[in-house]
């Protein structure tokens, strides 16, 4: 299968593909839940039907769902795709030349593997690793995975495999686990909703559940009040070659 080369804009790995046969860059996140495109793009046309999502937060966001007549990435083309259509004018500058979002949903039918340490991306070809079941959410357009995931304390939880965030975010019922200091940060997100962070350093060791040879050492945490047990990101899964396998519903973890 055709291997592509990603590029990096923070922890957010970004792709070259083919929108209606003109070359774009995209986001790959399978935290985004349905595909996003840029809403000034031409060539995608609205249906007039919306989808309702929730984030992490539990707020609900409501956008105009269109058609893509042809996305192709790394070989694989899907036509007449269902896709959100965003309003981007407000995101950091820094995503300026980015016209959207892959999600799992694009690759449910077909493997989806992310090489981070060989900086590529591949699809249709699933990875060497270790197999992790995961439950996979399908509400509509939109897809996600989630991961069994064990905490110091040997409590098993469930994350979301979401490679738009960077540290470990967990709900603030586990708050009690944070070690050293703890800075508090009051704000406001990206919908304006009030919200207050903890950043700290978990001590001890996180893993998938059953596979404590994934082990990942004192990760840095950020404590929210959410509506999952939490989210798993870029700081776990860079150290890895990571296969999303949606119609199975296994995550491939390899080194």
């Amino acid at each position: 299968m055709p291997s592509v080369s990603f590029e990096r804009i923070a922890h957010l790995v970004t792709v070259p593909v083919e929108l209606n046969g003109v070359e774009s860059r995209f986001i790959v996140d399978s935290g985004i839940g349905l595909t996003i495109v840029r809403d000034t793009v031409a060539g995608c046309a609205a249906t007039g039907e919306t989808f309702t999502g929730k984030r992490m937060s539990g707020q609900e966001v409501t956008i105009p769902l269109g058609t893509a007549p042809s996305l192709r990435f790394a070989g694989e083309e899907s036509r007449d795709v269902e896709v959100g259509l965003l309003d981007m004018s407000g995101f950091p500058d820094l995503l300026s030349d980015i016209d959207g979002f892959l999600s799992l949903a694009f690759f449910s039918e077909t493997p989806l593997t992310v090489d981070y340490p060989g900086g590529r991306v591949v699809a249709g070809e699933r990875g060497q690793g270790i197999a992790l079941p995961c439950r996979v959410d399908r509400d509509g357009p939109s897809v996600a995975m989630y991961l069994p995931m064990t905490l110091p304390d040997g409590r098993s939880i469930e994350v979301e495999v979401d490679m738009g965030s960077d540290a470990l975010i967990l709900d603030d019922r586990f708050a009690e686990l944070a070690g050293g200091e703890v800075r508090r940060v009051d704000g406001t997100d990206e919908t304006g909703h009030r919200c207050t962070r903890r950043f700290a350093t978990l001590p001890g060791r996180i893993h998938p559940t059953g596979a404590p040879e994934l082990c990942q050492d004192d990760p840095d945490v950020m404590f929210q009040s959410i509506v999952y047990d939490g989210l798993v990101g870029d700081a776990f899964l860079r150290r890895f070659v990571v296969t999303f396998d949606v119609a199975r519903g296994l995550l491939v973890l390899g080194r």
